[in-house]
């Protein structure tokens, strides 16, 4: 069994193939232990761009968005924990071969921005959020 993780969001516009969904953070973050950490460093609310539903939607229209569990746990995983063992990784192979301080934080700096291309490709790989009812404004 698959759990599924859904949050409310509002259509703010409308293109060829996607909708422009805001989600305030506060609801989609709610029951987090590390709520008050993340809102210190991040926006008050998501922006994201999701495939258009078959049905017809309006600006202003509410929508229901579901991401499945195992989604979130590899993209939080993939976000957090590439870069970390991509910079410890590179600086325990500089400090194997005796590098100087200098080179050592010059490969981190190297394996943090590799790190993040690799993320990059990893997250496509993800199920992508997507709207699971359209909740007209009258």
């Amino acid at each position: 069994m698959t759990m599924t993780n859904t949050v409310c969001g509002t259509i703010e516009d409308i293109l060829d193939t996607e909708v422009h969904v805001i989600v305030d953070r506060k609801a989609a973050c709610q029951g987090c232990q590390a709520t008050g950490v993340c809102h210190s460093f991040t926006k008050k609310r998501m922006d994201l761009r999701l495939s258009r539903p078959p049905e017809p939607v309006s600006i202003g229209d509410t929508v229901i968005i579901a991401m499945e569990g195992s989604s979130l746990l590899k993209a939080s995983t993939y976000a957090f924990l590439v870069p970390l063992f991509a910079i410890i990784a590179s600086l325990c192979l500089t400090q194997f071969i005796d590098a100087p301080v200098l080179y050592q934080a010059l490969w981190a700096v190297l394996a943090f921005a590799a790190s993040l291309v690799a993320v990059r490709h990893l997250g496509k790989r993800i199920e992508a959020p997507r709207i699971i009812e359209v909740i007209h404004e009258e």
